[in-house]
């Protein structure tokens, strides 16, 4: 069981965002093979794109927090005293956290709006809206687990003294 959580913990973004990239990547080509050699297109083509670009944006964004790339500044933190660098790390998480319940909270009423009307993304028949916009607390349910991460190692190495991490982490997960 800890081997399975483990490569959840280090591998969950990754495994999600390739294959919808992938996914989208390869309606897109089809597309335009269809479009330009055939005369003809699938009508949802471009709202599945759609729907793929947003869930694998959000959940790239909780990738970001655990590798640190998202927008820090990290060039003037990097110069200002060691207390204030964690202070302002502190405040980006919080400030993340808050974001995120404000998100989940209106995307929670978006998806139960949806789903009540039965809507359907045009040219399916049969993939209902609210899939969408549930990508949101999906994401962003990961995303607290990486900021709750990140909060816990960076307290640490604050009270042990070690170096903050204030740039992006040096290894690539692929």
């Amino acid at each position: 069981m800890r081997k399975i959580i483990y490569w959840l913990d280090e591998n969950i973004e990754n495994s999600l965002i390739f294959p919808m990239y992938f996914a989208m990547m390869a309606i897109m080509a089809i597309g335009v093979i269809q479009r330009f050699v055939f005369a003809t297109a699938w009508h949802w083509a471009v709202y599945i794109c759609i729907a793929l670009f947003v869930w694998f944006s959000w959940i790239g964004c909780a990738w970001n927090i655990r590798e640190r790339a998202h927008l820090r500044l990290s060039f003037f933190r990097d110069l200002m005293p060691r207390p204030v660098q964690f202070a302002l790390m502190m405040m980006d998480y919080v400030l993340w956290m808050i974001f995120g319940i404000i998100a989940v909270y209106y995307a929670v009423h978006h998806i139960t709006r949806l789903h009540e009307t039965g809507a359907m993304i045009y040219g399916t028949g049969n993939v209902p809206q609210w899939v969408v916009p549930l990508c949101i607390p999906v994401a962003f349910s990961l995303l607290f687990i990486r900021v709750i991460q990140c909060a816990i190692r960076d307290i640490k190495d604050f009270k042990s003294g070690r170096p903050l991490q204030t740039r992006p982490t040096s290894t690539v997960h692929v």
